[in-house]
Parts: structure tokens; sequence; C-alpha cells
């Protein structure tokens, strides 16, 4: 695959995380807060899928997408482990609330997560956009 391909199938995958933003923004509007955390992460897994792909990387597991962030960018140096680290604990509070049934996300866990997806995609899109991966907009 080509660079030029690579840059679609990255823009679309950015494209994806802002839709995913959009529909977790509404969900927290009418305090679904487990839907809210949910659609939180996979805005985050979806810009994380984007910067893999500058590698020509990929996997659908949900714990490869961090393993593969955390191995070729964070220990090289070109990610701030700050960013794996959010990844992660969106990963966990997601699963839990999505798999446990007695879990029950806060409006602040709610709102915590969706500013860090906020940031997350954000930087991503940033990141990507200084690589010359995506045009500025």
């Amino acid at each position: 695959m080509n660079k030029e391909d690579i840059s679609i199938l990255i823009a679309n995958n950015l494209q994806k995380a802002r839709d995913t933003l959009v529909q977790a923004d509404a969900l927290y509007n009418i305090h679904q807060y487990i839907g809210v955390v949910n659609r939180g992460y996979y805005a985050m897994f979806y810009a994380a899928s984007a910067i893999l792909l500058t590698k020509g990387l990929g996997t659908s597991k949900h714990s490869g997408v961090i393993s593969l962030l955390d191995r070729e960018f964070v220990k090289s140096g070109e990610v701030d482990p700050v960013w794996s680290k959010n990844l992660r604990n969106a990963f966990n509070l997601r699963s839990w609330g999505d798999y446990d049934e007695q879990a029950v996300i806060t409006k602040e866990q709610a709102e915590t997560l969706l500013n860090d997806a906020r940031y997350f995609v954000s930087w991503a899109e940033q990141w990507l956009t200084e690589r010359g991966w995506l045009k500025k907009t």
C-alpha cells in the first residue's frame, strides 16, 4: 500500500474518531454515562489506530492497539507515554462499564473520559498532520 492509500485510511479513522466523539457528546447530554465512556474510548481507539497505520500496523484487538502504540511509538520516544496511559485508562473504564453487570459510571467519570477523548483525538490529528499524514484543515 502506498502513502496516499495509507493517508486515506488514516483520514477515515480520524473521521470515525470525530464522529464517535459527537455520539459521546449526545449521550452525555442525555445522561447515558456508560455510553459516553464506550463512545469516548472508541474515539481514542480509532485515533490510535490511525497512528499505527503510519508504520503499516493494525489490529482489531483493543489490547493489541495499546501494546503496539507502546512498543512502536512510546518506547521509541515518538509519543509521550501520557497518551498511552490515557488510552489504557479509557479501555479499562470502558471494559468495566460494558461488561460488569454492577458497573455504575458516574457523571464525573464520564466527563473526565470524554475530555480525555477530545484531547486524545485532537492530539492524534495534530501529530499526524505534523508528520504529513493528514492535510491541514
